[in-house]
């Protein structure tokens, strides 16, 4: 009986958030097409650099907090608290955003001169990482209380404010790269003010530690969090390092064709995160049938939209790939398959990633990673045309960490089974 409870609750809130995040990446999709069909490849590169930076280092030093709050607010519910305490996290975000502001500074003039083209727009990447780290904070509270009709909501008004801010750039004709990149500055700090109560950020920061908290390594997470972020997004930074100046279009139409090969790892996040809050509670409970149920279906979730994306960018790639950004974003239809499977291989991966951090295995996971980061890196040594030869790491890069997380998780789950009590009866 508890199973089917926790199933069908597991799929309302899969629905709830997988509308959210269907509004929420249709806006990337409308976002990039309408600044490279407004700017041109060369011209939206800046733009495309500053939405990867976010999305690599923005999802890799603050997704961790939001895993981490879900995390510890969903055990604490299932230990019977009416919170958990949050301000071991909220240092952490405080020193991550220092350490941004010092880096920025740092390499201001380079990034200036060199990747993003100017110093607004350095200033906007800078923001928009201040945003993010704002907007999976409150993320993070709605999914460990499983208010996730909000949760798809912020991401829903998120992503409508995408596609309405650039909609109106692009027929006002006033556009220009910074106004596009400062879209995503605004987005997530208005969709967060608009959907989520000030007492539901507010009331962690006051809740009492429990007697007995397990204390996961933060730093942990952020690495695995970072290490798989930039395997991800290591294409556009890789054309970004080796295209020469007469490649300067390149990253713009690789990243053109990354949003569309990667529809299905888009359509993926929604399951990722419910999963994570449900086997943290499944963990805290020692319900193994639960657990195997769980990973089951996600991991059948992930092959189906693998396998379904893959084909569909081998019949249809490169005329979506045209329809959407324009007739001057091209690209081989071998480097849009390789993409693709690079995306399901990573979701697979991910799936696995996911029981990891639910039983606190955070160092294993960027090990994982780093060995992934560490093969890809090799492939591009491969004497082969660019755009083919970073896809082909991508490839090579996932499939490794997939390798290296399937046996780690195999070994923890087989020693947590045989430790934990035998559930009861139902």
């Amino acid at each position: 009986m508890m199973s089917t409870e926790v199933t069908e609750s597991s799929n309302r809130s899969t629905l709830h958030v997988a509308v959210g995040l269907g509004v929420f990446g249709a806006a990337h999709f409308v976002f990039l097409a309408l600044a490279g069909r407004d700017l041109g490849p060369a011209g939206t590169a800046p733009v495309s650099v500053a939405w990867t930076l976010l999305n690599a280092i923005g999802i890799g030093l603050f997704q961790p907090v939001e895993q981490e709050i879900a995390r510890r607010l969903s055990a604490a519910r299932a230990d019977g608290a009416a919170s958990g305490q949050v301000t071991r996290v909220l240092r952490y975000v405080g020193l991550a955003i220092l350490t941004v502001v010092a880096l920025a500074l740092v390499g201001y003039q380079w990034l200036a001169d060199g990747p993003l083209a100017s110093g607004s727009m350095v200033l906007v990447v800078v923001l928009g990482l201040g945003a993010q780290a704002f907007a999976y904070y409150a993320r993070g509270i709605l999914a460990g209380t499983g208010q996730f009709r909000r949760y798809g909501a912020q991401l829903a008004v998120d992503g409508g404010l995408r596609i309405i801010l650039s909609l109106a750039l692009f027929v006002t004709g006033a556009s220009s790269q910074v106004a596009y990149a400062t879209i995503l500055v605004i987005a997530p700090l208005v969709a967060t003010l608009i959907t989520v109560r000030p007492t539901t950020l507010i009331r962690p920061l006051r809740a009492r530690p429990l007697a007995e908290t397990t204390e996961s390594p933060l730093g942990g997470l952020v690495a695995a969090a970072l290490s798989s972020q930039l395997l991800a997004n290591m294409g556009p930074i890789a054309m970004a390092v080796l295209a020469g100046a007469s490649q300067q279009d390149l990253s713009g139409r690789f990243i053109a064709a990354v949003t569309i090969a990667r529809i299905p790892l888009f359509l993926f996040t929604p399951v990722q995160v419910v999963v994570l809050p449900a086997l943290a509670a499944i963990v805290v409970r020692h319900d193994w049938p639960a657990y195997r149920a769980t990973m089951r279906k996600t991991l059948l979730i992930s092959a189906a939209l693998a396998t379904v994306g893959t084909l569909g960018v081998a019949v249809l790639g490169p005329w979506a790939l045209s329809v959407a950004y324009g007739p001057a974003f091209t690209i081989g239809t071998s480097t849009l398959v390789l993409i693709a499977v690079s995306g399901g291989l990573f979701m697979l991966a991910q799936a696995y990633a996911q029981s990891l951090i639910a039983h606190h295995r955070e160092r294993l996971i960027a090990i994982g990673w780093g060995i992934g980061l560490v093969i890809a890196c090799a492939t591009l040594a491969v004497d082969i045309e660019l755009s083919l030869r970073v896809a082909l790491a991508l490839c090579t890069g996932t499939g490794a960490a997939l390798v290296t997380l399937l046996l780690g998780e195999r070994k923890i789950v087989r020693m947590w089974r045989d430790e934990s009590p035998v559930p009861p009866q139902r």
